[in-house]
């Protein structure tokens, strides 16, 4: 185990499921979590930004704000590549509908080349899977 990498979940009782279900599951979230950077890559913010929950909170910010600060920020730049690795998904105990995703993000635009941790929060809504929280974690 490894401090910050090695994930723990705490349950008060083990669920059992269907593996096909579950690679069903994750085969659906990852594939909304590929449209949501290919959507952010492409610089389509309205695109972008219908991956997030009306719910959505990040430090400091709510989905209005977000929207108007990563319309600012997506707006001013030529282009984005966005790289993904190290996903990791993890569904809620009994919450089947709720699932913590982290990853290393390589953010590279014509004004900023960053990487980071990220945590997001995933929620089904509607049958769609939205990000009702991001943050670096």
């Amino acid at each position: 185990m490894q401090v910050g990498l090695t994930p723990v979940i705490i349950a008060d009782e083990i669920e059992w499921a269907d593996a096909a279900t579950i690679a069903a599951e994750r085969a659906a979230l990852a594939g909304a979590i590929e449209q949501w950077r290919a959507d952010w890559q492409s610089r389509d913010t309205d695109r972008y930004l219908a991956h997030y929950s009306s719910r959505f909170a990040s430090p400091g910010q709510d989905l209005a704000a977000w929207s108007a600060h990563k319309r600012k920020v997506n707006g001013a730049k030529s282009w984005i590549k966005v790289g993904l690795s190290r996903v990791a998904m993890f569904r809620y105990p009994r919450e089947r509908d709720f699932v913590v995703v982290t990853f290393d993000q390589d953010y590279r635009s014509s004004g900023l080349s960053n990487v980071m941790r990220k945590r997001q929060y995933w929620v089904k809504e509607d049958a769609q899977w939205k990000i009702i929280y991001e943050g670096s974690g």
